[in-house]
C-alpha cells in the first residue's frame, strides 16, 4: 500500500478520551490514519486532537454520548461528512460499575449494555453498507480477560464483553463476502485511569458498614493495586489495534500481553469447581477465602 493510500485511511475510536482509547488514537495516527475520537468529554478529546495534530497527524474530536442512539448515528454522519469514508472502527468504549449486581437497578444495567455493547453494534450496523461500498473495512472490538476469567463485582461488564465476542464471531461470517474483517483485542491488566475512577465512584459503598460486599470491595482494591505493579501500558494495546487494522490477514483474536492467552486457556481448561476454588482464594472471597 502506498503512502498516499495510508494517508487516506480513516478510523473511528470510541472511548477515546483516556486509557486504551487515547493510546489507540495516537498509535493509529502515527500509522497514517486520520482518526475520529469519540467520547463524552469534549475537553479531553480536544487536548488529544491537539497533541496528534502537533505531531503531524490528523484527528477530529466528536463528543458523543454512546448510550444515546441519535448521538451515535451523528458520529457516523460527522465522520462521513468530514472524511467521506471509514476504513476502521475500534469499539473500545466501556466501563464497569463499581458494585455488585444486586446494587444495580434495571436502568443502570441497561446503561452498561448501551455503552459497552449496543453502541458498538449500532456503529457496526451503520458502517456495514459504507464499508461494503468501499470494498472492505476492519472492525476491531476490545474485549477483556474478564470474559475468560471470572471476577466478582464484574458481572454486568463481563456479560457485555462476552456479548461482544459472540457478536464478533457471528459478524465475521455475516460480513465475509464483502472483505469486512473483524478482530478481537483481549487485554490483560492495563494501567489506565479506570481503576481510580471506579474506586472513586464506589466510595460510598466502601464506606457503608451495611454493605455485604464491603470487605470484598476492599480486598479487590488491594488486588488491583498489586496487579498494577505488572500491568501493561495502554500503548501496548494500541499497537495491537494497529496490527489488526493494517495486517493483510489480521488475526481473529489478539491477546495483550501473550500471557493473557495462557491465563484464558488455563482457566478455560479447568473444571468449573476447580476454577472457582482458585479464583475465590485469589480474590479472598467466599468458601475458600
Amino acid at each position: 500500500m502506498s503512502d498516499t493510500d495510508k494517508a487516506e485511511r480513516v478510523a473511528i475510536v470510541t472511548g477515546a478520551s483516556s486509557g486504551i482509547g487515547e493510546a489507540t488514537a495516537h498509535c493509529l495516527a502515527k500509522a497514517g490514519f486520520s482518526v475520529v475520537l469519540a467520547a463524552r468529554r469534549a475537553d479531553l478529546l480536544d487536548g488529544i486532537v491537539a497533541d496528534i495534530t502537533a505531531q503531524g497527524g490528523k484527528a477530529l474530536s466528536v463528543p458523543t454520548d454512546l448510550s444515546d442512539a441519535e448521538e451515535t448515528s451523528a458520529l457516523v454522519r460527522t465522520t462521513l461528512d468530514t472524511f467521506g469514508r471509514v476504513d476502521t472502527l475500534v469499539n473500545n468504549a466501556g466501563y464497569s460499575p463499581p458494585c455488585a449486581l444486586e446494587q444495580l437497578d434495571r436502568e443502570a444495567m441497561r446503561h452498561v449494555f448501551d455503552v459497552n455493547l449496543l453502541s458498538g453494534m449500532q456503529l457496526l450496523a451503520e458502517l456495514t453498507p459504507v464499508m461494503r461500498e468501499q470494498g472492505g473495512g476492519r472492525v476491531i472490538n476490545i474485549s477483556s480477560l474478564s470474559r475468560y476469567v471470572g471476577a466478582p463485582l464484574a458481572g454486568a461488564y463481563a456479560a457485555t464483553k462476552g456479548g461482544m465476542e459472540a457478536l464478533t464471531a457471528c459478524m465475521r461470517l455475516e460480513l465475509s463476502p464483502w472483505n469486512i474483517k473483524l478482530s478481537l483485542i483481549v487485554p490483560g491488566f492495563v494501567d489506565t485511569p479506570t481503576f481510580d475512577k471506579s474506586r472513586e465512584a464506589g466510595q460510598h459503598l466502601r464506606d457503608d458498614p451495611n454493605n455485604p460486599y464491603q470487605k470484598l470491595m476492599s480486598d479487590l482494591d488491594d488486588f488491583a493495586q498489586d496487579q498494577l505493579k505488572s500491568a501493561i501500558s495502554p500503548e501496548e494495546v494500541g499497537k495491537a489495534v494497529v496490527k489488526a487494522a493494517t495486517a493483510a490477514s489480521p488475526k481473529t483474536r489478539y491477546f495483550v500481553p501473550k500471557s493473557a492467552r495462557t491465563a484464558a486457556r488455563i482457566f478455560g481448561a479447568l473444571p468449573d469447581h476447580l476454577s472457582d476454588r482458585l479464583l475465590l482464594k485469589m480474590y479472598k472471597w467466599g468458601d475458600w477465602a
